[in-house]
């Protein structure tokens, strides 16, 4: 009998399907991605800034200089769009993984047993559009390690968070 493969592909509803490494006996909880809105949300003061500086500068320059102002906040866009598709969240019955950034990755494996508290955290854009950040705090860290940005239905990732939890004896 053939053994499983140990890093299945994931089919993800908000991306391309990623590949995990899961360990023997381990089950896939979730897998996510930011919603497709962190793009606009994630850094706005860029954004509105980007906005501005294109702006003022197609009022006062002209030629060379006005066309570079212009692709300014075109380029922060595509940048937010690699930046959302470097993100995956996983959730497996042993730990919780958050896989995040372009030019330097960080990867933040945290076993469940280790995790004391589940928060989400939203801001007001968050709130209107049904979005949040779900962040987990370890044993001896005095903050969140793990921080899933931007995620739709934050409440429930939350629930199942908490039932996966509960399942596995983990403590928060």
């Amino acid at each position: 009998m053939a053994s499983p493969d140990p890093s299945p592909t994931l089919e993800s509803p908000s991306g391309p399907p990623q590949r995990i490494d899961l360990g023997e006996g381990e089950e896939l909880v979730l897998s996510l991605k930011p919603h497709w809105i962190f793009i606009l949300i994630d850094r706005p003061l860029v954004l509105a800034a980007s906005i501005a500086a294109a702006g003022v500068g197609t009022w006062l320059l002209d030629g060379i200089a006005q066309f570079a102002l212009f692709l300014l906040p075109i380029a922060w866009l595509a940048w937010q769009l690699i930046e959302r598709a470097s993100r995956t969240y996983v959730l497996t019955d042993r730990r919780v993984v958050m896989i995040a950034g372009v030019l330097r990755q960080a990867i933040v494996d945290a076993p469940l047993a280790n995790v004391r508290q589940v928060s989400v955290i939203r801001s007001i854009p968050e709130r209107l559009l049904g979005l949040g950040t779900v962040a987990f705090a370890t044993a001896g860290t005095g903050g969140q390690d793990v921080i899933w940005r931007v995620l739709d239905r934050p409440v429930d990732t939350l629930r199942t968070t908490r039932d996966t939890l509960d399942a596995t004896g983990g403590t928060s």
